[in-house]
């Protein structure tokens, strides 16, 4: 009789077609856990083959302007994950990512994309208004930015989720009376809190509040430089704080300095404590990681070696989104600790080492990070 019920819960002898039935319903991110159970679970066939999206911030990319399939690019695989999306949309650029959302932007027209859902809307006529910019708050406000001629300008587009619509673009008035604003070469304005923030090519910056829109821009007063020689420059929030990444001519040198918000003065930072910087294209971001080479590094998206194209369906099942391969078979081996730093640019901040040139890399063009953990 005591045979017979240990017989009974002998669970690792689950036929397989049990096992795939169960795994279909837990998220990906629990299958490394399910595994555990028993030397049986983790040998059995039951494991759909998954590449998981969440690990690293994911480098947008498209083949070519106009008519393309998406393809996101790991750091952490070192892979491109091309699905079958694509965007119809002739002269356009990508201009902004916010999670799964995803914004482009043409001489008088701005589309929103939901990356999952596959989802495109088109946004009512800018008025022959061209954007330099465009940020969308992730949730149902768009801001457009115009940096011409050193005049700031805005205007936002609030989605009615009631009738799944968008209303027409409202225009702040702008201030010909205040000084011109050069933004920096690399201009990619930061929403914090309700707050737009734009970048001097100077270190100054200008801010928009949105509860105050008729206002426009505002021009502070501090703070008022960086101190440091740079060619390009990205503004990024990171828990809470601003930051900016200073990077010179061909990749040399790198600096990264945090705005102190008592004296308004930019101060270097020697430490990402443990983060990583996705920066060098019109979204910027910062993920803490527990991927040992990752940590305290800045990522541009210039690549030494060009990875493989794998043929995915971007899949979600509950908060988890991985890539699945059309042919089912999945490599998802990394093969030793420092694997990142052979194909990407990076540069490991507070290390007594000079920054990579930009010699040997390939630009990926027509890219922007996504970022789809939660």
């Amino acid at each position: 009789m005591e045979a017979a019920a240990s017989h009974a819960c002998d669970w690792s002898s689950l036929p397989v077609d049990v096992l795939v039935q169960i795994l279909d319903h837990l998220r990906w991110s629990s299958h490394p856990s399910f595994g555990l159970v028993c030397r049986q679970w983790q040998s059995a066939r039951a494991f759909s083959p998954f590449y998981p999206a969440w690990i690293t911030p994911l480098l947008l990319n498209a083949t070519d302007v106009g008519a393309t399939n998406l393809r996101y690019y790991s750091p952490y695989y070192h892979k491109n994950f091309e699905t079958a999306s694509t965007l119809r949309t002739p002269d356009v650029k990508i201009a902004c990512a916010t999670g799964e959302h995803l914004a482009l932007c043409s001489e008088d027209l701005i589309i929103h994309a939901q990356l999952l859902s596959g989802d495109v809307h088109e946004l009512p006529p800018t008025k022959n208004a061209m954007f330099d910019s465009v940020v969308y708050d992730g949730v149902r406000t768009m801001f457009g930015v115009d940096t011409q001629f050193g005049m700031l300008g805005i205007a936002r587009c609030i989605r009615d989720n009631t009738v799944d619509a968008w209303g027409d673009w409202d225009f702040a008035s702008s201030d010909h009376d205040q000084p011109r604003f050069l933004t920096s070469q690399d201009c990619n304005p930061v929403l914090r809190d309700g707050f737009l923030y734009l970048l001097g090519k100077d270190g100054a910056l200008a801010v928009y509040d949105g509860s105050r829109h008729d206002e426009g821009f505002n021009i502070l007063e501090k703070p008022q430089g960086f101190m440091f020689d740079h060619k390009h420059s990205y503004l990024v929030k990171s828990r809470g704080e601003l930051m900016a990444v200073l990077i010179g001519h061909r990749g040399t040198p790198v600096n990264v300095v945090k705005l102190n918000e008592h004296t308004m003065q930019w101060e270097k930072t020697e430490s990402l404590e443990g983060r990583a910087l996705f920066t060098g294209t019109s979204t910027t971001t910062v993920k803490k990681t527990n991927i040992k080479w990752m940590q305290n590094k800045i990522f541009l998206p210039r690549l030494h070696d060009w990875p493989q194209n794998v043929h995915v369906d971007l899949v979600q099942r509950e908060d988890d989104v991985a890539f699945v391969p059309k042919d089912g078979h999945a490599d998802t081996t990394v093969k030793h600790d420092d694997f990142g730093t052979k194909v990407m640019w990076s540069y490991e901040l507070g290390q007594p080492q000079e920054a990579m040139e930009f010699w040997g890399t390939e630009r990926v063009n027509y890219g922007i990070w996504i970022n789809f953990s939660t």
